[in-house]
């Protein structure tokens, strides 16, 4: 992964900590306030609401969602960025977009991966979050985003006139919009992107929807997927699956507290999409879910650029099986494993709705 000299991204993590349990938040009561905080917040997005405007977000609301929310929104942003770094190895912008940012989790990203990065547009309609996101940035953040990033306090539905970026980034964004309102909103993010659109949503068949509605929406606009796909044409998956991923993310003692879990980490389910106006730069093929090991051979799900395919890799190809063998749900295949099965010796696959590609019943072997 490429990492900005002497800037880690982590750093974001520490500092929304210690914000969010500032002046007592670590003890019972305050703690309890968080909680309650939290778990509002969290009946909002779960029941699609959007985020509360500043009439009612509270700085409690704020402090609740550095410490619960922020830690997925940052893990999941770095994954999606790394895939853009690793599809186009060479691509470096200058200008970035944050749309509907918060306190700033995917500037923070984008800055600790690409490292030409100059001016940041941060658009976001709450005056706390955006206190809050430059307070944050005082404790740690390149000074792309500490002292030269224009924050534009506003709704981020249209990007504030005039403003372009090579990188423009709208991560879970889609989801707090009207219905109505999406495809117009799609439309201003893309004309105001020279490079490449990112967009994050959640990793349920509602966030799946809204994103496979902006893709199909920007190919029709002259766009090309950088990723996930592995082709522009269309989402070979059937109706009753969606399309998503995982990121596994580590909970602090107070993540932990305003959940109520014990457990020290979570899985935080995303879908994505990233749209290019730049020349083709598709995967060979993308790992749908968990690869299963058997005797001798494993088996990859695989969405291809012919459609959906169920490819067995045999300890004979050992290229190909060493790759497997360390492969993750939503890995880029290359393209000495993305083959036909026929064509690596073995017979092959028929995919069935149930059999291939992203359940609708949760994988077993992905981790949560």
């Amino acid at each position: 992964m490429r990492t900005r000299t002497g800037f880690d991204a982590d750093l974001l993590l520490a500092a929304a900590t210690a914000t969010a349990t500032a002046h007592g938040g670590g003890g019972g009561g305050p703690r309890r306030d968080l909680a309650r905080a939290y778990r509002e917040l969290s009946a909002r997005y779960r029941g699609g609401g959007d985020t509360p405007d500043d009439a009612v977000l509270t700085d409690q609301h704020v402090r609740a969602y550095l410490a619960a929310r922020l830690p997925a929104t940052l893990a999941v942003s770095r994954t999606v960025l790394a895939e853009l770094a690793a599809r186009r190895p060479h691509w470096q912008p200058q200008h970035l977009l944050d749309l509907g940012a918060g306190p700033g989790p995917a500037t923070w990203a984008a800055l600790e991966l690409f490292l030409e990065i100059t001016h940041v547009d941060l658009v976001e309609r709450s005056a706390r979050m955006i206190d809050t996101g430059r307070r944050l940035a005082d404790l740690g953040a390149p000074a792309s985003l500490r002292t030269h990033a224009r924050w534009h306090h506003t709704t981020a539905q249209a990007p504030p006139s005039g403003v372009t970026a090579e990188l423009a980034i709208a991560s879970y964004l889609l989801g707090e919009l009207p219905p109505a309102a999406r495809g117009p909103a799609v439309a201003a993010w893309w004309q105001a992107t020279s490079g490449e659109l990112v967009l994050i949503d959640t990793g349920t068949p509602d966030g799946y929807a809204r994103i496979l509605a902006a893709r199909t929406a920007l190919l029709a606009d002259g766009a090309t997927i950088t990723a996930p796909c592995p082709s522009d044409g269309p989402c070979p998956l059937p109706g009753n699956d969606w399309c998503h991923f995982a990121r596994r993310v580590d909970r602090s003692a107070v993540h932990r507290a305003l959940k109520d879990a014990d457990r020290g980490h979570e899985d935080e389910k995303f879908a994505y999409l990233i749209a290019s106006r730049g020349e083709p730069a598709h995967a060979a093929a993308r790992v749908l879910r968990a690869p299963r090991a058997h005797s001798g051979h494993l088996r990859l799900a695989l969405c291809a650029p012919d459609g959906r395919q169920e490819t067995v890799v045999a300890r004979s190809r050992r290229d190909a099986y060493s790759w497997a063998r360390r492969a993750r749900w939503g890995d880029a295949a290359p393209p000495f494993v993305a083959v036909p099965p026929s064509a690596a010796g073995t017979p092959p696959v028929t995919a069935t709705a149930s059999g291939v590609g992203i359940s609708s019943a949760a994988d077993p072997t992905d981790g949560s």
